[in-house]
């Protein structure tokens, strides 16, 4: 694996990649498949919720469909074609793609010559935190890698649905009244909450988005410790990243 993403995420031959949390899901999902299909074949994305419906690209082939059969078959013709396919089953009134069964996931890994999955398995409206509700994240069981994402912008914001989306949830799971500053410890709590049904076996990579923010680099670093000392899933390292820009990673934390 010769891409920077892949090189840090020490990626294998053959994986499926889902991003959980808030703060730039999206963004990291185009960054890691513009970057592995820079130097191999088989790399296909998709999503189990809602994502926007991107701006038409020659980087990638999009094609929706709700029968299984035919997806699969469009993504059995043209995995060589292009540099990667995004599959969905429809776009929605608001200028989303509605995302496929998680199932449906684990079912397309038959498909020979398809080598990284990359999915949104979560959704978040642009906040920065999120709190996960009853039966979210949907995450693909076949999942090998997950990586759940937040923005650095959400610490030091107050607890309210302007930064933390479901910010109800995260009031009881926090059990702290709304509008206390968001610290290390309430953030890595959330998270905490978004990994508890993580598929068996998958590694957990967390990313620390928007670090080019000011002050986002100092930040990052400091809730990365926190993170690694935390978490009751073992972590061996966190990312800060940035993931609308290059160098999508700006620095490793290891414990």
């Amino acid at each position: 694996m010769t891409s920077t993403l892949g090189r840090n995420l020490e990626l294998g031959d053959r994986e499926v990649i889902s991003l959980v949390g808030s703060g730039g899901k999206t963004a990291l999902m185009f960054a890691l498949g513009r970057e592995l299909s820079a130097h191999q074949k088989g790399v296909l994305l998709t999503t189990t919720t809602k994502i926007w419906n991107p701006a038409p690209s020659p980087e990638f082939s999009l094609f929706l469909s709700k029968q299984f059969g035919e997806l699969r078959q469009w993504v059995e013709e043209n995995l060589d074609r292009d540099r990667y396919l995004i599959v969905a089953q429809e776009k929605l009134d608001n200028g989303k793609l509605a995302g496929i069964p998680p199932f449906w996931v684990d079912e397309l890994l038959s498909i020979q010559g398809l080598s990284h999955m990359i999915v949104e398995a979560d959704g978040a409206a642009g906040r920065p935190l999120k709190a996960p509700r009853e039966g979210e994240p949907v995450v693909p069981s076949a999942t090998t890698l997950l990586i759940p994402v937040v923005g650095i912008d959400g610490l030091g914001c107050p607890l309210e649905d302007r930064h933390v989306f479901r910010a109800q949830i995260a009031i009881k799971i926090l059990e702290k009244p709304e509008g206390t500053v968001i610290n290390e410890e309430m953030i890595a709590r959330l998270l905490a909450a978004t990994l508890e049904n993580k598929p068996h076996g998958a590694r957990v990579i967390p990313f620390i988005n928007k670090m080019d923010i000011p002050g986002g680099m100092e930040k990052g670093r400091r809730l990365a410790r926190v993170l690694l000392e935390s978490i009751p899933t073992k972590l061996e390292k966190v990312i800060l990243s940035q993931a609308c820009k290059l160098p999508t990673v700006k620095e490793i934390v290891s414990r």
